[in-house]
């Protein structure tokens, strides 16, 4: 995958209801705002959303006090894209675009996702944990003061940005994990 599914996150804001291109750029903002979306990217979205399917048009109305001013059109979710969609929150995400994907599927699940996106989470963080053993850590100071060959001390360094910014995702992750595994406890004894 390599790249946040934006067709995905749009289309996640019209399953529950129908919305207006306007309205999603609003929600997108408010909801979604760390994904740092274009405005113009919900129109060219709800184009090839669409084009696949996946939303269809219900309606429109006029904007502005004369017959001239623009349409808005009003969309909605289609069966077909609510199956993409769900298919899409059961997906585990590539590391590429983990933290963004993984908050877009916080964002936009239902208490019923949670153990699925419990279980990509912890599963996430394992990996995390299995790539940190396999990195050289050498201190840095220690590589500024000896005479490692340039080369072999440019890869230490990036092992070691590496390093840093794994355990950083795996106490993100981690701490949702927590979070989402009370959620599902109390749910779990309220239904009992």
């Amino acid at each position: 995958m390599g790249r946040l599914s934006t067709k995905h996150a749009v289309l996640g804001l019209m399953i529950d209801r129908p919305s207006y291109g306007y309205n999603l750029q609003q929600q997108i903002a408010n909801r979604l705002g760390f994904l740092g979306l274009a405005e113009s990217t919900v129109y060219k979205t709800l184009e090839r959303l669409e084009q696949d399917g996946w939303v269809e048009e219900v309606g429109q109305k006029q904007v502005g006090g004369t017959r001239r001013g623009a349409p808005r059109i009003l969309y909605r979710a289609t069966p077909k894209g609510v199956i993409s969609f769900k298919s899409w929150m059961a997906e585990t995400s590539d590391r590429a675009v983990l933290r963004d994907e993984l908050q877009a599927k916080l964002v936009l699940s239902d208490p019923g996702d949670l153990p699925r996106l419990l279980e990509m989470a912890e599963a996430q963080s394992s990996e995390c944990l299995r790539e940190l053993v396999t990195l050289a850590r050498p201190s840095l100071s220690d590589l500024a003061t000896t005479d490692v060959e340039w080369e072999l001390a440019a890869q230490y360094m990036i092992d070691d940005f590496k390093a840093r910014w794994l355990e950083s995702l795996v106490d993100w992750l981690d701490g949702i994990c927590e979070v989402m595994e009370e959620r599902i406890k109390r749910a779990t004894e309220a239904s009992l």
